[in-house]
């Protein structure tokens, strides 16, 4: 009795478990082509700014001048219409400065320090050099 009592419990857990897999719609996946570079090696840096967008433009401007022009930078206003676009098309709803690596096939690094996105983009730059 023991043993069918252990069977049945399996069977609907496993049922529960493969009822809830069909439920869950997997989110979309965002569509990184208008930021995804023309050339193989080229970089693109996209910062979204809320606020102090004057001093977090000349902080990326400042970043790419001292990287030698190892990525481009485009920089969004998350409060006007294009920004807002870029937000949806990025799908991010998170705190801002956002700063988002690009190359000519996908997403490198995100996040929200300056200095992390800068180091993906060393290393990225820095593995094209030696073949890797």
């Amino acid at each position: 009795m023991v043993r069918v009592w252990i069977v049945v419990c399996l069977v609907v857990m496993i049922l529960a478990g493969c009822g809830q897999s069909k439920d869950q719609t997997p989110a979309p996946v965002p569509d990184y082509t208008p930021f995804l570079t023309a050339d193989e090696g080229d970089l693109q840096l996209v910062a979204l700014v809320k606020e102090k967008v004057q001093e977090e433009t000349k902080a990326v401007n400042d970043m790419v001048a001292a990287m030698a022009g190892r990525f481009t930078p485009v920089i969004y206003d998350v409060q006007t219409e294009e920004g807002k676009k870029a937000v949806q098309q990025l799908q991010t709803e998170e705190s801002y400065p956002a700063y988002f690596l690009f190359n000519n096939q996908q997403l490198l690094a995100q996040g929200h320090d300056l200095a992390q996105i800068a180091q993906a983009a060393m290393d990225y730059t820095d593995r094209l050099s030696i073949g890797g």
